[in-house]
């Protein structure tokens, strides 16, 4: 019952069963949500493991020293570094 009229309060009207079935619904959301995520999850650590026995397998049957490195990164196609924040209160570097 609400303090300004008697009309019950819709929240305390659910059934027991109501509000329990409430909560299955909510843990089996969650449940789905966790398979999901998990699932892919393991799709990127299988995608790396992948990457990683490729890379074992070229480093033991290559040859060595390897004889092609990979050509580093146009710096043109980098972005650019952003700029460091002063340090210091803006007083001490007025008085500088």
């Amino acid at each position: 019952m609400t303090a300004t009229d008697d009309a019950p309060d819709p929240r305390t009207t659910a059934t027991a069963e109501e509000r329990w079935q409430h909560i299955e619904d909510r843990l089996a959301a969650i449940e789905r949500r966790v398979r999901e995520q998990s699932s892919a999850a393991i799709a990127t650590l299988d995608t790396c493991l992948g990457r990683l026995d490729a890379l074992r397998r070229d480093l033991a049957h290559g040859p060595w020293p390897p004889q092609a490195f990979p050509a580093p990164a146009d710096p043109a196609s980098l972005p650019p570094r952003p700029t460091r924040a002063p340090t210091g209160s803006p007083t001490a570097r007025a008085r500088g």
